[in-house]
């Protein structure tokens, strides 16, 4: 969320060295910008982002396919992204913070990769593994460890 006053929850990927971009992620969701969110929306947001970490393990993602998405203006710029087959953990994750959904686009699950044009690699890879998840506002971001070890509903 570079030099930006929006905030997200996304997942943050194990291994990202394929990535052109400082802060690859898959957005769980965007929430609007700083000044649009009360303080208690903030809070609850960031304590949703500390429950995930809580209550989730780190997931493995199948890539369905490299894709570009953005309309190639300056508010919305095209990007390279990986896109992601949603499992059911991932929508779980999802369900936990969709009620502070901002965004206009409907949630297909990607990773942002870069510009469009930077993905050097013939070959996507097949599988993203996330272990963390990031409450951002801005240009700051609290990381947290996903650290759920045992199975079971919540």
């Amino acid at each position: 969320m570079e030099n930006d006053d929006g905030v997200m929850v996304a997942l943050l990927p194990i291994i990202s060295d394929w990535a052109n971009i400082e802060l690859p992620h898959l957005t769980l969701v965007y929430a609007g910008q700083v000044g649009e969110l009360s303080a208690s929306d903030l809070d609850g947001l960031s304590k949703a982002a500390l429950s995930i970490a809580l209550l989730c393990a780190p997931i493995t993602l199948r890539t369905l396919t490299k894709d570009v998405f953005g309309e190639g203006t300056d508010d919305n710029p095209k990007v390279d992204v990986l896109r992601f087959h949603p499992n059911l953990e991932l929508l779980k994750m999802r369900a936990i913070v969709e009620d502070w959904n901002a965004s206009d686009f409907p949630f297909r699950p990607h990773l942002t990769v870069g510009p469009v044009g930077t993905w050097n690699s013939d070959a996507s890879p097949v599988m993203v593994a996330f272990d963390k998840v990031a409450f951002c506002t801005g240009n700051e971001c609290q990381e947290f460890q996903l650290s759920r070890k045992f199975g079971g509903d919540y």
